[in-house]
């Protein structure tokens, strides 16, 4: 029925795929007790990650 509404096989993979990761993280963050910081804390990191994206070295120079 998906391949008749015109999803290629390429975008049913990328959905599983997607999909089995949001999975893995919140079974993680569930597993470890991530939180998700406060909205002060998002405006503080802000720049760095504008600046540096998600790597490690570019949120401790802030």
């Amino acid at each position: 029925m998906v391949r008749t509404a015109g999803v290629s096989d390429e975008a049913l993979r990328d959905a599983a795929t997607v999909c089995a990761l949001f999975s893995m993280i919140v079974r993680l963050a569930d597993s470890l007790g991530w939180d998700v910081p406060d909205w002060e804390a998002f405006r503080q990191r802000a720049p760095a990650m504008l600046e540096g994206g998600y790597a490690p070295q570019a949120l401790g120079k802030r």
